[in-house]
């Protein structure tokens, strides 16, 4: 009976040292994901930053139209008004 006693203490002994460690290899995993989770909101920040950048690039690309001017005086009323 002891030593039946003996064993089952055992295995307690060994499946909470095992409990311990996967209580560990999990806490390690949830800062991994914490930190991915972080480093996917910062991408995705730049990229939004990004495709602003870009959409300013080819709005900078396009000529801007000029009006012809006529006479000075109009051209300098219009640019007084602006």
């Amino acid at each position: 009976m002891k030593g039946l006693m003996k064993i089952i203490g055992m295995i307690l002994g060994i499946l909470g040292l095992s409990a311990k460690a996967t209580a560990k290899k999990k806490a390690k995993v949830k800062k991994i994901d914490v930190k991915k989770k972080t480093i996917k909101k910062a991408v995705k920040k730049v990229d939004t930053e990004l495709k602003q950048v870009k959409k300013a690039q080819e709005k900078a690309k396009k000529p801007i139209k000029r009006k012809k001017i006529k006479d000075a005086e109009s051209f300098l009323k219009d640019f007084a008004k602006k």
